[in-house]
């Protein structure tokens, strides 16, 4: 629990330096990482709310990767909170832009994902 706790803080110091020096991929990251940490301690709702300017973020910035994998678990909160067409796009938008980057670990993973997911929404 320390761990997390003493993470967390960091990740609050880092998010802060981040608006003060204007810098809108750093704040993307940071977001990202705290997002994750949110999501292990069963926070989804605050973690739902911390992707979604990541996201944004890393669109607007034009940062595909970022983009991507703050999509991928952007998309799967958003399943698994009665949100399943918009989590399975969000997805799909991944694993194409995992695909065009050619980064085929990171595309056969979140197709794995997609099915699940696709397979768990027709029932």
């Amino acid at each position: 629990m320390d761990q997390s706790v003493n993470l967390k803080a960091e990740l609050e110091v880092k998010l802060k330096e981040c608006e003060k020096n204007s810098d809108s991929r750093g704040k993307a990251a940071t977001l990202h990482e705290m997002a994750k940490l949110e999501v292990s301690e069963g926070n989804q709702e605050q973690a739902l709310l911390m992707l979604m300017e990541a996201y944004s973020r890393f669109q607007k910035l034009g940062d595909s990767k970022g983009h991507c994998f703050a999509g991928e678990l952007l998309g799967q909160l958003l399943f698994v909170s009665g949100n399943q067409q918009d989590g399975l796009a969000v997805v799909r938008e991944a694993l194409r832009g995992f695909t065009e980057m050619g980064m085929s670990g990171e595309a056969d993973k979140t197709a794995q994902l997609l099915a699940a997911m696709e397979e768990h929404a027709a029932v």
